[in-house]
């Protein structure tokens, strides 16, 4: 073992930088920390799961990692080498593979020692490694880790071969209090930091790992994003509360802000009251998208003419920064009344022509063929979602009208937002303009749904004809790859559907897209059967995925999916209903009895299978299970249509067969020596079965 002992202290690491991409910073951080951390571990020099924190503002991401020893552990390392048969010729003198195997070990022949095993003898060497000091071993790490962060946005600078997001100035490494002599892009490590670049510019000197925070709050830095963002909720609130005002704090803008900004302080400003004219969602867009700020709500919801601006410094003269940002906001805000201004010029129905110059797919044409499919199709799925027909296409004809107006054009987020405000102006009646929005939605995984009938039947068209048309295509997703977003279509459709609870088949819904496809395009898309089932079975595997992610387990959904999934609404139905009978320990007899009987059956495959006999049945306990069969099957399995099954009460009533099949199992042997017996016995077992697989294939679940 090495004589020196291995101390531990923190160790803090800071890549000094010109401006970062703010909403690339916590994602450079965690590439650094995961990156150090990893290796270090793979060294010896950290424990599995240290404590390590990110730290990081626009200039610098650092991160401070606890308990790093001051150097490896002294490690013995085994190797087999040749089998001594292969090593030794047959004079006894060592082979080239011995030498060679010697030589690679740094011993001689002579020392190499001999391994035993049941397949003979081999050389063997036991080398001591002396462990290596962390300043040996931290350059390679952190060489190796700034090449795992570049990526396609990375840059050179200088003569540095090196790559990275921006260029880095300075490096600060410390372990407890001592530098550790490390070399980065043409840079020595120090203990030299720089500060806020207006309070406290030049180089600040940090003795030890722990001063290192409290030396840049000194310096009007607040490193930690954490307490950033801290500040900047906390100092808007404020300022919100204080004007009876609230504050719109969108998660991604806070922290795209605290990633701009060292010393965070902010202001409260105001605008012109005329510009709230405009549609408030396109003046709150111009203010988070180009000057980031933050727009204030009345308490009833109505936006406020003032803004809330975040400043990266602690001014004296707070009036003249405050006017600052209110210059600068105001042209953004006139661009914004004058893009909606110039769409009011023309109509939504005006704007149709031009949607026939954007392609939509180039096998499937134009934005404006598709939305003559979607008025068909979203009129014949308007009766099964209790829509109104007209409503519904009028609502097809002007949903895309709006992709072409200047506010989009500028906030293609506003797509559907501002295709209901132009209809409203337009005079279009209420609901065609409700649709005309909500169709979009859900724009994304967990965002709510159309609730009202005509939006649903144009969202549900919308993305079945997107759905069915690109697989026609040629284009479904593969692997990651999924450019026209089929994966999330295909969720919004299984979302839709069971929220609408209609029971319209995903098999019926393929065929109605593929037929309205078909009479558009013509012979230039081609929809065989067996695109068709490809694209149903894509549908049942979102189906499954959304049954799991709302709490149901994969062996329930793999029971009901053996027996239905092409209603959605029943398909769920069937899964809560299963999830509660098998949560039930009352229920477990009857799963693995429907495991015996499916092995039973599936072994009499070959065994034309016969109508029960009841004259045949002799054993009382096989009598018992076919007259409580009957009883079940005539008292809850009555003919009913399928919008009216309670799976609940059917599967309640089918718990009542654990005692009979229990004693049937125990009293009655199915494979019987007599081939009208045995043949009967399996009847009966087929029957009782079947009334189960009515609901779901229990025998697949299980604990």
């Amino acid at each position: 073992m090495s004589a020196v002992t291995s101390k531990t202290h923190s160790l803090l690491l800071e890549l000094g930088c010109e401006e970062l991409p703010a909403r690339q910073l916590q994602a450079q951080l965690e590439l650094l920390r995961e990156g150090v951390c990893s290796r270090l571990a793979d060294a010896g020099l950290i424990e599995a799961e240290p404590r390590a924190r990110c730290l990081g503002t626009p200039r610098r991401l650092a991160i401070i990692i606890d308990n790093v020893k001051t150097r490896q552990p002294d490690r013995v390392i085994e190797r087999k080498g040749p089998a001594e048969s292969a090593a030794f010729d047959a004079d006894g003198r060592p082979t080239r593979a011995a030498e060679g195997f010697a030589r690679s070990v740094g011993l001689a022949v002579t020392e190499l020692e001999r391994l035993e095993t049941e397949q003979g003898r081999w050389l063997y060497a036991r080398i001591n490694e002396p462990g290596r000091g962390l300043a040996e071993v931290l350059g390679e790490i952190l060489d190796a880790t700034i090449k795992t962060m570049a990526g396609a946005r990375s840059m050179r600078w200088s003569d540095r071969p090196e790559r990275f997001l921006r260029p880095v100035r300075w490096l600060l490494v410390l372990h407890g209090d001592e530098v550790v002599p490390i070399s980065a892009f043409g840079l020595d490590a120090g203990r030299q930091t720089q500060g806020h670049r207006i309070h406290a510019p030049g180089w600040h000197a940090v003795a030890s790992v722990d001063d290192y925070i409290p030396v840049l709050k000194s310096a009007h830095v607040q490193v930690d994003p954490a307490k950033r963002v801290s500040a900047i909720v906390a100092g808007a609130q404020t300022l919100a509360r204080g004007a009876g005002l609230e504050a719109e704090i969108d998660p991604d803008l806070l922290n795209e802000v605290a990633g701009l900004t060292e010393w965070p302080v902010p202001v409260i400003g105001a605008f012109d009251e005329s510009f709230l004219e405009v549609p408030a969602e396109a003046l709150i867009c111009s203010m988070q998208q180009h000057q980031k700020c933050f727009p204030l709500r009345h308490a009833d919801g109505r936006l406020a003419a003032r803004f809330i601006a975040v400043a990266n410094i602690e001014s004296r003269d707070v009036g003249a920064l405050t006017a600052g940002f209110e210059r600068v906001i105001r042209p953004r805000l006139a661009d914004a009344r004058f893009f909606y201004e110039q769409d009011r010029r023309f109509s939504l129905q005006q704007r149709l022509e031009r949607l026939e110059q954007v392609k939509f797919q180039e096998k499937l044409g134009s934005v404006g063929a598709k939305v003559r499919r979607l008025q068909v199709l979203a009129a014949e799925l308007a009766p099964a979602l209790d829509a109104d027909p007209e409503t519904v296409t009028r609502a097809a004809l002007l949903c895309k009208s709006d992709l072409v107006t200047e506010m989009v054009g500028e906030f293609p987020e506003l797509q559907g937002i501002m295709g209901r405000y132009y209809a409203l102006a337009d005079g279009e009646p209420d609901d065609v303009a409700v649709a005309i929005e909500t169709h979009y939605l859900p724009r994304h995984a967990g965002d709510s749904l159309p609730l009202d009938p005509a939006g649903r039947a144009l969202a549900l068209a919308d993305r079945l004809d997107t759905l069915v048309g690109v697989f026609a295509a040629g284009q479904k997703p593969r692997g990651g790859k999924d450019p026209f977003a089929l994966r999330r279509a295909a969720l919004g459709i299984i979302r839709i559907l069971d929220s609408a609870g209609t029971h319209l088949p995903l098999s019926v819904l393929v065929k109605q897209t593929a037929d309205c496809l078909a009479q558009d395009l013509g012979q230039d898309v081609r929809f065989e059967r067996d695109l068709l089932q490809e694209v149903e079975q894509f549908l049942q595997e979102r189906l499954r995925s959304y049954a799991a992610d709302s709490g149901i387990e994969t062996n329930t959904v793999q029971a009901v999916a053996e027996v239905e999934a092409g209603v959605v609404p029943d398909f769920m139905a069937r899964a809560r209903a299963v999830q509660a009978f098998a949560d039930d320990p009352m229920a477990d007899s009857l799963i693995a009895a429907n495991k015996r009987i499916a092995n039973l059956l599936k072994q009499a495959e070959d065994i034309g299978l016969d109508e029960v006999d009841r004259g045949a049945l002799v054993e009382p306990a096989e009598q018992s299970l076919f007259e409580t069969l009957q009883r079940i099957e005539a008292d809850q399995f009555a003919d009913s249509p399928q919008t009216s099954r309670d799976y609940g009460r059917e599967l309640g009533g089918l718990a009542a067969l654990r005692e009979p099949v229990d004693h049937f199992f125990d009293q009655v042997m199915v494979m019987a020596d007599d081939e009208h017996l045995r043949r009967n016995r399996l009847s009966l077992l087929r029957q009782l079965r079947a009334l189960f697989l009515r609901v779901a294939d229990v025998a697949r679940l299980g604990r």
